[in-house]
């Protein structure tokens, strides 16, 4: 009797592992499908365009910043200068 409750007890075993890869499997494929969906949507065509937009705001604004500060080094630097002399 024990060999036998054994040999149902590991049938039942795969069974659950082979539902749950199953499982998995068709939840990786329905994401897979999803993304795809995702991204062919207009939706996400105009969130990845205004995105774009403003990022480039804010690399012009960095980009500005930069300067000014650079600007502002270099006279303290020269009125440094001028104070030694």
């Amino acid at each position: 009797m024990k060999p036998e409750k054994n040999q149902e007890s590991e049938k039942k075993k795969e069974t659950i592992q082979d539902k749950t890869e199953e499982w998995i499997d068709k939840a990786e494929e329905f994401m897979d499908e999803t993304a795809e969906k995702m991204l062919e949507s207009d939706f996400y065509r105009k969130a990845d365009q205004s995105v774009g937009k403003a990022s480039k705001k804010i690399f012009r604004k960095a980009g500005r910043w930069w300067g000014k500060s650079e600007r502002y080094l270099k006279n303290q630097n020269e009125d440094e200068e001028e104070d030694s002399k």
